[in-house]
């Protein structure tokens, strides 16, 4: 019992850590205006300092995972944490342009180890019983630590200034990042349920299940990424008639990781990823009205729906990465090739919404979302039919 609420709490923090990570990754957003104004960033460089921690995943996320593999997840978590909040610490403090995107640079150095490491990490120490459910979590960082950068920064910004809101929301990483290396030391890879050592051979991790679901990924991440980047100025536009902040519609994401964490014991990866694809489904039917409907309530339910499915959607994505895996085969590099998908993703997806938005409109960026919703379903479907 006693082991079992040490790896509960080690699981707990190091899902928070991963949260606040997530919020490095958005905190620049409310941000762009002040450090061109203030700071003298032109336009592009602004662009690289939003877009470094992206880069470095859609780059570098494959090779992580095998750094991972052969390294360990813990040491890995300590190495990744260190420079996360190196740079973190000191794009507050700095005030040279050259020197911030530097500290950039290093923060996503730290981001995309941790982004393999810790869901790694917490896979290891899980009995087999609890990886999918962990894992389904997890996934909701991203989506939460944009809606806590968010929120911090229409309160911090105001009340202190943007260099108060940055060290802050810096600060908060390490400090939780600590309480979690200090509880994952005091526990063990479980073992059990997991792929046998790995044999070294990358054909072993990289089957064409695990290639797919990468894939499908990445498509996902440009559907979701772009609907929480232009939420806000859709909401700010004239005759947008939303009910809720885009922040508050982000934070509701995790209700749906937390029922795809509950449906997810136990179930065969075939059903995991069915339960996905409903969720897709969902958003090819919900995605229009959120922005070409009429009234604010079923606007802004239409909006939260889309948030909520979506969640469902990218926690069976992760959820299904370790029973995928064959004997002999890694889940951290698993984990590093959906990862790279997903930056990719990442970077490609905002400016190809951006496109659409200036060329055809709202009603024209709620098909480009159904659109990529059934792209997801086709490469999925192979899967669908697969055999438990």
């Amino acid at each position: 019992m006693k082991d079992r609420s040490r790896r509960l709490s080690a699981i707990a923090v190091l899902l928070v850590a991963g949260v606040l990570a997530g919020a490095q990754l958005g905190k620049i957003a409310p941000l762009v205006e002040w450090y061109r104004t203030e700071k003298g960033f032109s336009f592009v460089l602004s662009g690289w300092l939003t877009s470094a921690i992206g880069i470095f995943v859609a780059l570098a996320a494959l090779p992580a995972g095998w750094l991972i593999e052969r390294v360990g997840a813990r040491p890995t978590v300590l190495a990744g944490s260190a420079a996360l909040s190196a740079g973190a610490l000191a794009m507050a403090l700095l005030g040279d342009p050259n020197a911030i995107l530097g500290a950039r640079l290093v923060e996503g150095l730290g981001y995309v180890v941790l982004v393999i490491a810790l869901p790694a990490a917490m896979s290891a120490i899980s009995p087999p019983a609890w990886r999918t459910t962990v894992l389904a979590i997890w996934s909701c960082f991203v989506p939460v630590g944009f809606a806590i950068s968010d929120l911090a920064g229409g309160w911090l910004i105001p009340a202190y200034g943007p260099p108060a809101y940055l060290f802050i929301v810096g600060l908060a990483y390490p400090v939780i990042s600590a309480i979690g290396i200090v509880l994952l030391a005091r526990v063990s890879d479980v073992g059990g349920g997991q792929a046998a050592a790995f044999d070294g051979r990358l054909s072993t991790t990289l089957t064409l299940p695990v290639i797919l679901v990468s894939i499908c990924f990445g498509v996902w991440v440009v559907m979701t990424v772009s609907f929480f980047a232009f939420m806000p100025a859709y909401i700010a536009s004239a005759g947008a008639d939303m009910l809720a902040s885009a922040g508050i519609i982000a934070l509701t994401v995790p209700l749906g990781n937390f029922f795809a964490a509950a449906v997810t014991p136990g179930r065969s990866p075939r059903f995991i990823i069915w339960v996905g694809a409903v969720g897709l489904i969902g958003t090819v039917l919900l995605a229009y009205p959120t922005f070409a409907g009429t009234g604010p309530w079923p606007m802004t339910l239409s909006a939260i729906a889309v948030a909520v499915l979506g969640g469902v959607t990218g926690s069976m994505l992760y959820a299904v990465i370790p029973p995928l895996v064959s004997r002999g085969g890694s889940v951290p590099i698993a984990i590093g090739m959906v990862a790279q998908f997903g930056g990719i993703g990442t970077l490609f997806g905002p400016p190809l919404a951006g496109h659409v938005i200036e060329n055809a409109g709202w009603g024209g960026f709620a098909l480009f979302l159904s659109g990529t919703a059934v792209i997801c379903l086709v490469i999925l479907a192979p899967l669908l039919g697969r055999k438990a």
